[in-house]
């Protein structure tokens, strides 16, 4: 009777892990553009199985607090399963500009399995999207130690600002960029002040300003 009841308590565990793996991933689907095309293989092998390159990517580092996928043009620009096509290229989101809920972007026969080598895009040059807003993305690696990159995108010519912040708000670095051209950006932060000197772990923040426009993202340095 105990053998019985081990084995059904067993069972009822199974079964309450694979369904919540199985909508966590479902959920993930719908956090990349046009991830309805391959479903949980967008991310996984064998329709659940083991993390493709891309999934892996996904899982150290561009998941929130609560699990939602961080898609934007940092995760966009990189190339997880080394094709010589970026994830954002395979997905039809070049820039990383697509947001949860939109449309999806491109055209649906074109997308490509960013996790499968073997799965390559023919997108065409005119699909690669001009930015429209100013838009500062999350910093990667986070949390970082001594360095990370900033990657920001311009929708039109224009001189920025990109202000490092200590936790009580003090300026430890400044970098100054005169854009030409709209597009996609980005700059290394090798932890250093502007003296040159190593600033402690801590919370720092990165502001972008443009005008009277500006964006902060949050930044943990951890040595």
């Amino acid at each position: 009777m105990r053998n019985r009841m081990k084995v059904s308590t067993l069972l009822f565990l199974m079964i309450v892990l694979s369904t919540n793996l199985l909508f966590s991933r479902n959920f993930r689907v719908n956090q990349v553009p046009n991830g309805s095309k391959y479903s949980c293989n967008t991310c996984h092998t064998g329709f659940g199985g083991p993390r493709n390159d891309f999934g892996k990517q996904i899982e150290t580092s561009y998941l929130d607090v609560s699990g939602n996928v961080l898609w934007g043009s940092a995760l966009a620009l990189l190339d997880s399963d080394n094709d010589g096509k970026s994830n954002g290229e395979e997905l039809q989101d070049p820039n990383g500009n697509w947001k949860t809920g939109d449309p999806a972007p491109g055209t649906l026969s074109l997308v490509s399995n960013p996790g499968d080598p073997n799965s390559t895009t023919d997108i065409e040059d005119h699909l690669v999207l001009l930015p429209r807003t100013l838009q500062l993305y999350p910093n990667y690696p986070n949390p970082f130690n001594p360095t990370t990159t900033l990657t920001f995108s311009v929708p039109e010519p224009s001189v920025l600002r990109l202000v490092i912040l200590n936790s009580v708000g003090q300026q430890v670095r400044e970098f100054e960029h005169h854009i030409s051209a709209p597009g996609t950006y980005s700059q290394i932060w090798n932890g250093l002040d502007e003296t040159g000197v190593s600033v402690m772990s801590g919370i720092y923040f990165a502001r972008l300003e443009s005008g009277k426009v500006s964006q902060t993202i949050r930044m943990l340095m951890l040595k």
